[in-house]
C-alpha cells in the first residue's frame, strides 16, 4: 500500500468507529430509559402482588430481579464497548493525521530530554517534533520507558537488531492486533511508578510469614462468631462482647505500619493489574512466528499459571486489600476476620509463588509496547527499508538515497552517503541554511533507528552499529558556570578519553570550536581532526572554515570532502540540498543581510 492508501484506510476506521460510536450512544441513552421504566413497573408490580398470593409475589420479585441483573450487565457491556470505540476513534484520528507529519496528539517525551547524553539531545530524539513523538505509540509506562531506551541506546549486537526486525515486521502486518493491545492499554490510565512499587513489593522481605499469624486468621473469626452467637442467646450480655472485640482489634493492629506500607505499594491497582493481564493474555495466546516475539510470548508462560492468571489474582487480593480505604468496612472486616493479615498473607504466598517472574514479565510487555510503536512507524511508511546490519569490528556504513523521516516526504531531498573502515572522516561544507546539519541529522537519526531494529529512511542501507557520539548544539550552562566554550571542549575531552580508553567511536560534529576566534578555530580544529584520525575514530564534520578542506590532500586516504552547494544567480539563491564532491565555494551571509535590510547594498 502506499502512505496515501495507508491514510485512507486510517480515515475508513475513524469514520466507521466514530458512526458506531454515535449509535451506541443513542442506545445507551434509550437503553438507560427502559431500564428506569421497567425498574418502576417492576415495583408496582411488587407493590400490586403483596395481596395476591406468596407464589405470585415470589415470582415477581426473581423474575422481575433475574430481568433487572441482565439489564444491567447488558447496560454495563454496552458502556464498556463505547468506551473501546472512543479509543479506536482517537488511535484511528492520531494515525490519520500521523500520516500528513502532524504529531501534536501524541506524546513527545520531554522528560526524557538530556542535554548531556551522548547523542539524543543533538538529534532531536525528545521534545515537541522529536523522534520519540514520531514513533512513539506505546500505551503503558514501561513501554514508554523502553521505546525511549531503545532510542538512547546504540545496539551493538547485529543478531539481536536482526530478531527485533523480525519482530517489527510481524507486528507491522498485525494492524488490528496493535490496535486492540493500544485500546486496552489506553483504557486505563497508570502512574509512571505503579510497575516499579509492584516489583519493589515483590522483591521486599515477608512480614507474616510466621505460623502465628497463618493461625490467628483461623482462630479469631470461628471464636469471634461463637462470642457473637453466646452474645444473641443471652451466655454473655452485649458489652461484654464488645470489651471482647478489644481482643480481636489488638491482633489486627500488629504491624499495621508495615501493613500502611505494603498498601501504598499496591492499594488502588486493581483496574491498573486488570489492564495488564489483559495485555499480557494478549501476547501470551497470540501464536506469533518471528523468534523475538515467540520469546517474549514464552517468558509470560509459568508452570503454575501464565502471566495473565497470576496478575489478575493479584488484582483481586489488592481489590479485596482496599477494603480497609472505607472507614466502617476496614474497622469492622479487621475486627472480626484480620482483614488486613490476611490480604497480607495472600499478597506474600502470591509473592512467594511468582516472585522470580513478575520483572521479566514486565519486561516481555515493555518490549512489546516498544515494539508495537516501532511496528507502527513500520507500517506507516511502506517505502522505508530494513538496513542490512553486518557483524565485525570494521565501521561501515553505505546509503543510497538517505533521507530525514521527520522530513515531509514532499519537501524531503535524499542522497547517497559511504564510510568505509576507521580513521574515515568527511569534511561538510556549505553555506548557512544549505543542509549541513540536517544531513548530520539524518545520517545520526537513521543510526538509531537502525538500532532499534526500525526500517530507516532510505532506498537502501548497510551498516556495522557502532558508538555514535556528537556535538551539534553544545549549550552553556549558567548553573555550572560554564561557558559556551568550555562546555563544548568538555564534549570534545569526553570523546578523546572514550577513543583513548579503546572504544571505537562515530563522531558527528557540527562546526569545531565555535566559541573562539577564526585563527584560533582554524588551528585547532585541524589538531583534532589528526588527533582522531590517529585514534582510528570515523565521522562527519561539518564546517564554515574552508580551509579544513585542506587535509584531503594532507590525509587522501583518511579525509574526503561533501559540500552542499548553493546557486546564486544575481540577487538569488537556490538551495538544492544536494551532496556533492569538494568544498563548498559560494556562501549567503552578505546577500541574506542585505536582502532582510540589515546591511545596506
Amino acid at each position: 500500500m502506499t502512505r496515501e492508501e495507508i491514510k485512507q484506510k486510517y480515515h475508513n476506521a475513524h469514520t466507521r468507529f466514530s458512526a458506531e460510536e454515535n449509535e451506541l450512544a443513542v442506545k445507551i441513552r434509550n437503553y438507560g430509559l427502559f431500564r428506569i421504566g421497567f425498574f418502576i413497573l417492576w415495583i408496582v408490580f411488587i407493590f400490586l402482588s403483596t395481596s395476591w398470593s406468596w407464589s405470585s409475589f415470589g415470582s415477581i420479585m426473581v423474575i422481575g430481579a433475574l430481568v433487572f441483573g441482565w439489564l444491567v450487565t447488558t447496560h454495563a457491556r454496552m458502556h464498556n464497548r463505547k468506551q473501546v470505540l472512543e479509543q479506536l476513534v482517537k488511535i484511528n484520528m492520531e494515525q490519520e493525521k500521523a500520516m500528513d507529519w502532524d504529531f501534536a496528539l501524541i506524546d513527545d517525551g520531554s522528560d526524557y530530554a538530556d542535554s548531556t547524553h551522548l547523542f539524543s539531545y543533538d538529534l532531536d530524539l525528545f521534545g515537541p517534533g522529536s523522534l520519540f513523538q514520531y514513533l512513539n505509540r506505546t500505551s503503558t509506562a514501561p513501554g514508554r520507558n523502553r521505546l525511549a531506551e531503545l532510542i538512547s541506546r546504540i545496539e551493538r549486537s547485529p543478531g539481536e537488531i536482526q530478531k527485533r526486525q523480525k519482530a517489527v515486521g510481524e507486528l507491522a502486518d498485525m494492524i488490528e492486533w496493535r490496535q486492540q493491545y493500544r485500546v486496552y492499554g489506553l483504557l486505563v490510565d497508570e502512574n509512571p511508578d505503579d510497575v516499579s512499587g509492584l516489583v519493589k513489593w515483590v522483591n521486599s522481605e515477608p512480614d507474616f510469614k510466621h505460623i502465628l499469624f497463618h493461625f490467628l486468621i483461623i482462630f479469631f473469626p470461628i471464636l469471634n462468631l461463637l462470642m457473637l452467637t453466646a452474645s444473641v442467646f443471652g451466655y454473655i450480655s452485649f458489652w461484654q462482647f464488645l470489651a471482647y472485640l478489644i481482643i480481636p482489634l489488638g491482633f489486627a493492629g500488629i504491624k499495621h505500619r508495615k501493613v500502611n506500607v505494603k498498601h501504598n505499594l499496591l492499594g488502588r491497582k486493581y483496574q491498573v493489574l486488570k489492564k495488564y493481564s489483559r495485555l499480557f493474555s494478549m501476547i501470551e495466546s497470540h501464536g506469533f512466528t518471528s523468534n523475538r516475539m515467540t520469546e517474549l510470548s514464552s517468558a509470560l508462560k509459568h508452570e503454575k499459571a501464565g502471566a495473565a492468571k497470576a496478575i489478575r489474582q493479584l488484582a483481586k487480593i489488592t481489590n479485596a486489600f482496599d477494603t480497609r480505604l472505607n472507614l466502617l468496612a476496614g474497622f469492622l472486616m479487621n475486627i472480626f476476620f484480620l482483614w488486613d493479615i490476611r490480604q497480607s498473607i495472600r499478597l506474600e504466598r502470591w509473592q512467594q509463588k511468582y516472585k522470580e517472574h513478575m520483572a521479566s514479565w514486565f519486561e516481555a510487555m515493555a518490549e512489546t509496547d516498544a515494539c508495537i510503536s516501532l511496528a507502527g512507524y513500520a507500517y506507516n511508511n511502506p517505502d522505508y527499508v530494513f538496513p542490512d546490519v553486518i557483524d565485525g569490528d570494521d565501521l561501515s556504513f553505505e546509503a543510497i538515497q538517505i533521507g530525514h523521516p521527520l522530513i515531509h516526504a514532499d519537501k524531503r531531498v535524499c542522497n547517497d552517503y559511504l564510510v568505509d573502515g576507521w580513521g574515515s572522516f568527511t569534511i561538510l561544507t556549505g553555506a548557512n541554511m544549505a543542509g549541513k546539519s540536517t544531513f548530520l541529522r539524518t545520517i545520526g537519526v537513521n543510526m538509531v533507528l537502525a538500532s532499534c531494529g526500525a526500517p530507516v529512511c532510505a532506498r537502501s542501507l548497510t551498516l556495522s552499529p557502532v558508538e555514535l557520539v556528537t556535538s551539534i548544539h553544545t549549550i552553556d550552562s549558567l548553573a555550572n558556570n560554564e561557558s559556551y566554550f568550555y562546555a563544548e571542549l568538555k564534549r570534545l575531552k569526553l570523546i578523546i578519553d572514550m577513543l583513548q580508553s579503546g572504544k571505537k567511536v562515530f563522531i558527528i560534529l557540527d562546526e569545531i570550536l565555535k566559541g573562539t576566534n577564526s585563527k584560533d578555530k582554524q588551528a585547532g580544529s585541524k589538531a583534532l581532526v589528526k588527533q582522531l584520525i590517529s585514534l582510528q575514530a570515523g565521522g562527519i564534520i561539518a564546517t564554515h572554515d574552508l580551509s579544513l578542506g585542506d587535509l584531503e590532500s594532507t590525509f587522501p586516504e583518511h579525509v574526503k570532502n561533501r559540500c552542499f552547494e548553493i546557486i546564486i544567480e544575481k540577487d538569488k539563491l537556490e538551495y538544492n540540498y544536494l551532496l556533492k564532491e569538494g568544498i563548498a565555494r559560494n556562501m549567503n551571509a552578505t546577500i541574506l543581510m542585505e536582502k532582510m535590510g540589515i546591511t545596506e547594498v
